[in-house]
């Protein structure tokens, strides 16, 4: 009787133990930092959504961090991820040692948005124009706006560092700013509110809007892990291409978007600008570099092997292939 009380405990705990392991108790925690709610960024949160990162064992917890401070919260092992690869860009130019692993969007979607009483870039003299951090993607193509307006960033209008775009939309509605760069969601909802759409980005500059990035000790230290989190991202990626209605839906849920419309047309712009497989053309991003080299002032010789490294993302694909995934 005793044996038999036993093995049924044996039994009872073998069970419990393998239901505990598969709804993820023995899962490996990751943390992606994300400065706003671009699609580069919904379909690793659509991945997380559908299991995709489950399926590899990870828990994912998502945090809005802005560049810099991801980038060091990411050098301080804190973080595992961040998607701002512009800021990465920025960053390896003065010699941080992080990578660039894959580029899930390489145009940038933010549109210069203002008070509905400015009505032209060159109104935008001597105003307050808010950037997420000093020298990230975003600053730069703001100040390469102004500059082809002929006003100088430095002298002629005062940049003012905010956070993401759910910070400065408020700030805009204050009047606090005059004028800012805000992702594909947040420009048209700010022009659906009355305020005016000055400029495109992607008709000024060419920048990397979102990736994955993670830092050299990272890489070194933990590329299982890493593996796993590129697979994961990428199978995000081709479901957001794949399945319009569902990512839809989701993006609602996201953004809490009650107009299907407004969600629809973000995403038909944010569709535009995705890199399915994560691996941009070199011919595409060396002028990045270039660009940012010259922005920074930085004396290195910055060579594309130095930014970015697509060979997990490569690995990833070659697996997904070879397994016949599709989403």
């Amino acid at each position: 009787m005793i044996c038999r009380r036993i093995s049924l405990f044996l039994i009872v705990s073998f069970v419990l133990m393998t239901f505990a392991n598969r709804n993820g108790h023995s899962q490996e925690n990751v943390r992606i930092a994300h400065p706003s709610l671009s699609a580069s960024v919904l379909c690793l949160i659509i991945a997380n959504k559908e299991g995709f990162f489950r399926e590899e064992g990870l828990n994912v917890e998502f945090l809005s961090i802005r560049g810099e401070i991801a980038i060091r919260t990411t050098l301080a092992g804190e973080i595992d991820m961040f998607t701002n690869a512009g800021s990465g860009i920025a960053a390896v130019a003065r010699n941080v040692p992080v990578k660039i692993l894959a580029v899930l969007q390489d145009k940038p979607g933010w549109d210069l948005i203002a008070l509905p009483n400015i009505k032209s870039i060159a109104q935008l003299r001597g105003q307050t124009v808010a950037i997420m951090s000093p020298e990230g993607s975003l600053a730069m193509v703001t100040r390469e706006i102004l500059k082809k307006h002929g006003i100088d960033a430095a002298k002629d209008a005062q940049l003012v560092v905010m956070g993401g775009d759910d910070v400065r939309f408020p700030a805009l509605k204050a009047k606090a700013i005059q004028a800012t760069l805000f992702n594909t969601a947040a420009s048209l909802r700010a022009q659906k509110d009355g305020f005016v759409k000055l400029a495109a980005a992607g008709e000024y500059v060419n920048t990397i809007q979102g990736g994955l990035a993670t830092s050299d000790d990272k890489i070194k230290q933990q590329p299982a892990k890493i593996a796993k989190i590129m697979r994961a991202a990428l199978k995000g990626a081709a479901f957001y291409l794949a399945k319009r209605d569902a990512a839809i839906k989701y993006s609602m849920d996201i953004l809490k978007l009650k107009d299907r419309d407004m969600a629809a047309a973000i995403y038909d712009e944010e569709a535009k600008l995705m890199v399915r497989n994560g691996i941009s053309d070199p011919k595409i991003l060396q002028p990045m570099i270039d660009e940012m080299k010259a922005a920074t002032k930085t004396q290195r010789d910055m060579k594309f092997a130095d930014v970015f490294d697509f060979s997990f993302a490569r690995k990833a694909n070659e697996e997904l292939k070879a397994t016949g995934w599709k989403p």
